[in-house]
C-alpha cells in the first residue's frame, strides 16, 4: 500500500528516547509520541491518543517491544490498531501473550532482530 509508511514503535513510554536516538541515526520511525515521552511532556492526550492509533494503523510496520518486568499498556492499543489495519507485527517480549498467535505477528528474541526484520520487509515491499 503506498499509503503506509516506516516504522511504528510501541513500547513503554521510558524508552522514547531510545527510539528518538534511532530516527535520528536514519531509521524511519513514524512514532510521534517519542517527542513527548518524558514526564509531564503530554499536554494534550486526545491528540495523542488519536495520533498513536493513526500512525500504528497507517504504518507499514510495527514493532513492539516488552522488556523484562515491562507492563504494557498502550502499546496493547497500538498493536490492535495494526493488526485491525492488516500491518505485520515485528514483536519482542509478548510471547506469554495469547496474541503471539496472530498470524501476523513474528517474535524475535533480539530488538535488533525485529527491527532490522521490520526494515526488511519494508524494502521488499512485504509490509
Amino acid at each position: 500500500d503506498a499509503g503506509k509508511n516506516g516504522i511504528y514503535v510501541a513500547s513503554k513510554a521510558k524508552y522514547g528516547s531510545e527510539w528518538k536516538a534511532m530516527r535520528d541515526s536514519g531509521w524511519p520511525i513514524v512514532s510521534t509520541w517519542i517527542n513527548e515521552s518524558g514526564p509531564g511532556e503530554s499536554y494534550d492526550w486526545p491528540d495523542l491518543w488519536s495520533r498513536c492509533v493513526s500512525e500504528a494503523a497507517n504504518s507499514a510496520a510495527l514493532v513492539v517491544i516488552s522488556r523484562e518486568d515491562d507492563v504494557l499498556k498502550g502499546a496493547w492499543v497500538e498493536l490492535g490498531a495494526a493488526l485491525a489495519a492488516g500491518i505485520p507485527v515485528f514483536a519482542v517480549g509478548i510471547s506469554r501473550y495469547s496474541i503471539r498467535h496472530h498470524p501476523l505477528i513474528t517474535h524475535y528474541e533480539r530488538e535488533t532482530d525485529a527491527f532490522d526484520a521490520a526494515l526488511r520487509a519494508i524494502a521488499e515491499g512485504l509490509a
